[in-house]
């Protein structure tokens, strides 16, 4: 079973990745859709969400 304090920085988490894309796409919306092929899109999200879940866990003590 997950413990509190998992549970909370997993939210963090999520909660710093959709803030943080939505200030990016408000401003680069139509340079990201006339420039970047889809799959860079999907990679730049993936690897923005392990960064900051990285960031997180050992901010909250994680062992990663």
């Amino acid at each position: 079973m997950r413990t509190v304090g998992q549970r909370i920085a997993s939210l963090v988490t999520v909660i710093i990745f959709l803030w943080l894309l939505s200030i990016i796409l408000r401003r680069v919306w139509i340079v990201i859709w006339v420039q970047t092929p889809w799959w860079v899109l999907v990679l730049i999200g993936v690897i923005l969400f392990l960064a900051i879940d990285y960031l997180v866990h050992r901010a909250f003590g994680g062992k990663r």
